[in-house]
């Protein structure tokens, strides 16, 4: 269970086919995801600072690109495993899955039990016709599951799309690593979670004076084993796409 921010390819464990689809495709029933965010401009270098290693160099606001309204509550599953009910007017995020989206409520990583229920529209109807539950053992953001796995249909459950909102923001923070080879490197946080992928500050062409790292474009200089960062220029908006990987997809539900 790693999160990155680096494309994947899920392996295809099992397969299901949705009759109800205008042309009934085969898709898997388990399966690593990729959520889409939003994140917005840095806050807290207003000013040039000076950073030490492990400290925070910026902390974003960041939200799920796509989520959906529920229209009438998501039922109780019983099998394979218990998933509770999602009433109706709660706010889901789009998980990217094998040829669509899955939609899960927030989930919530200090609880007794993780699991939600996620549901998808197959034929792009406005209803929710499937239905995965997930996997979270572990992973310290309400944005990423493990795996989403047990598809199976639902009882059809109307929604709407609805703009990224505040109800459905998170934190996320840039923290530096350490100087590797001379050259620094960050790590970035979503809510509690640590990144496996690190991220050097990747020198702009015409300007080499300057940096990039993660949209952001930032002025970077040595001091000690510290670095002095100074904000150039950020985006309103920029899209960060995170992805689990895990090689212990289930055989089985």
């Amino acid at each position: 269970m790693t999160p990155r921010i680096l494309p994947v390819t899920a392996a295809l464990i099992a397969t299901l086919a949705f009759s109800a689809m205008a042309s009934a495709q085969l898709v898997p029933r388990a399966e690593n995801g990729r959520v889409e965010l939003l994140a917005y401009p840095p806050q807290g270098l207003e000013s040039p600072r000076v950073v030490n290693r492990g400290e925070t160099v910026w902390v974003e606001p960041v939200r799920p690109r796509y989520a959906v309204r529920l229209l009438e509550d998501g039922q109780p599953r019983v099998r394979p495993q218990r998933g509770a009910l999602v009433p109706a007017g709660s706010l889901l995020f789009g998980l990217r899955v094998t040829g669509g989206y899955a939609y899960c409520p927030r989930i919530d990583y200090n609880a007794p039990v993780t699991r939600v229920q996620c549901f998808r529209d197959f034929n792009d109807d406005g209803v929710f016709d499937g239905g995965y539950l997930t996997r979270h053992s572990r992973t310290n953001t309400q944005f990423l599951a493990n795996i989403v796995h047990a598809l199976d249909r639902v009882v059809p459950i109307p929604y709407e799309a609805v703009e990224p909102s505040q109800a459905l923001e998170a934190t996320s923070q840039i923290v530096f690593d350490r100087m590797r080879n001379g050259e620094p490197s960050f790590t970035k946080y979503l809510d509690d979670e640590r990144l496996e992928t690190r991220f050097t500050c990747e020198p702009l062409s015409d300007q080499p004076d300057l940096c990039n790292l993660l949209g952001v474009t930032l002025r970077i200089e040595p001091v000690g084993d510290a670095i002095r960062i100074t904000l150039i220029d950020s985006p309103e908006i920029r899209q960060l796409n995170v992805v689990m990987t895990n090689t212990a997809l289930p055989t089985r539900n």
